[in-house]
């Protein structure tokens, strides 16, 4: 089975623009993958319904209504401006598409990138607004939750060279979310020759979870109710889970196409405690360029509840994060099926 990703050499990469000065290091980024994956551009930038300027009990008094027109067609001028600056900042070689959008962020990306057949979706965010946790991420958050392929964040502040040999930190939670970001990450792997595929497992029992559960079996073999085994430790029990772990993970890894040609980059990694903070420390210390994650990071969408978002990582400079969905694009699953 093919991964969403595997469809990215070739195939468009949308970008989403706001056009600010932060952006440079975003469309740099951008250029790089391009060049790396031979893949054409689709820049995209939504300039914002007019009416969601307004509440809904403006609409019908605000003086300027019958306005709203020309105010959009001074909008648009403006940003097709800004846009041919941008795809003149390019360079040449790579084909560059732009589109100015009356709609949402979110909802515009998917627009195009539904319309092009994208292979990746591409955004920034910001890493220093001291608003909210998650200013910023909004559009981001809602391209990753529902976009059919793969999104790429990047900090705002990170130029990206895809020209290097990047190291890449996959996220497995040993069920099918963790499957389709391990298969992403060896197919990404390839693409870019990376010099390192990381695969991690967090258990989320904490030192202190295993020490009781440890203190507990011991009081149970000195009461004589199972076997008593004097080198039984919290250490010793601990190794015991990860090994078995790092067992799961090395099946998984080389049970997957393309595994082969990533075999002598490949390390299977078990950490317990927290996701979130054992990701980002993990992505630290490892170096990583890009992280790879499941969708259900963001949300499970069989309970529709919250999960644990690694946003310190996903925003550490110089580190992308690449959210990979829990389904299959609609158009890669009617291909295989194609005699």
């Amino acid at each position: 089975m093919n991964s969403p990703i595997w469809n990215a050499r070739h195939k468009p990469i949308v970008v989403g623009l706001q056009l600010s000065d932060k952006e440079q290091s975003l469309i740099a980024t951008a250029a790089s993958l391009a060049q790396k994956l031979q893949s054409p551009l689709e820049l995209v930038h939504a300039t914002q319904p007019i009416f969601s300027y307004m509440g809904a009990g403006d609409v019908v008094v605000n003086p300027y209504y019958g306005y709203d027109r020309v105010v959009t067609d001074i909008e648009e001028e403006e940003a097709r401006k800004a846009m041919e600056k941008v795809k003149a900042s390019i360079p040449s070689g790579i084909t560059v598409n732009t589109h100015v959008l009356r709609d949402y962020n979110s909802e515009a990306v998917t627009t195009i990138a539904n319309e092009t057949h994208a292979g990746l979706i591409l955004c920034g965010i910001q890493r220093d607004s001291k608003d909210s946790l998650f200013a910023g991420m909004t559009t981001a958050f809602s391209l990753a939750s529902h976009a059919e392929v793969p999104v790429m964040i990047v900090p705002l502040d990170s130029k990206l060279d895809f020209t290097t040999r990047p190291r890449l930190l996959v996220a497995d939670n040993l069920e099918i979310e963790g499957r389709h970001a391990l298969e992403a990450g060896i197919h990404l792997g390839i693409e870019l020759d990376c010099s390192e595929l990381c695969h991690v497992h967090v258990n989320q029992l904490a030192h202190r979870d295993v020490e009781h559960l440890v203190k507990k079996v011991k009081e149970a073999m000195n009461l004589g109710r199972i076997p008593e085994n004097p080198a039984f430790s919290t250490e010793a029990y601990e190794n015991q889970i990860r090994s078995k772990i790092v067992d799961d993970l090395k099946y998984r890894f080389h049970n997957s196409q393309g595994a082969a040609q990533l075999k002598p980059k490949y390390d299977a990694l078990v950490n317990f405690g927290s996701p979130v903070d054992e990701l980002h420390r993990t992505a630290t210390d490892r170096k990583s360029q890009i992280m790879i994650f499941g969708r259900h990071h963001l949300f499970h969408r069989r309970g529709l509840a919250l999960g644990k978002v690694p946003y310190s990582a996903m925003v550490e400079e110089g580190l992308a994060t690449l959210i990979v969905p829990d389904t299959e694009p609609a158009q890669l699953t009617e291909a295989r099926s194609t005699p």
